[in-house]
């Protein structure tokens, strides 16, 4: 459950960070995400937050590689 609500408290974080803090923030979990200790469960985290991160500032342009795209599908 603690996990649940760390997921939660990060999704409200985007949504009063800087510009600027959302494209780094953007860079650090793109970094995250196709490290290989990255698990299936922080993956499927992780697109949600790049999802959020991409509505909140819409000028990113986050391609997702396969491997974002196989991991989301299976879920």
């Amino acid at each position: 459950m603690a996990h649940k609500a760390t997921q939660k408290e990060e999704l409200e974080r985007i949504d009063t960070m800087t510009i600027l803090e959302a494209v780094a923030y953007a860079n650090r979990l793109s970094r995250r995400l196709v490290s290989d200790d990255c698990s299936g469960e922080e993956r499927q985290h992780g697109l949600e937050l790049l999802r959020r991160l991409t509505e909140r500032v819409q000028f990113l342009k986050i391609t997702l590689d396969p491997v974002y795209s196989e991991a989301a599908s299976a879920h």
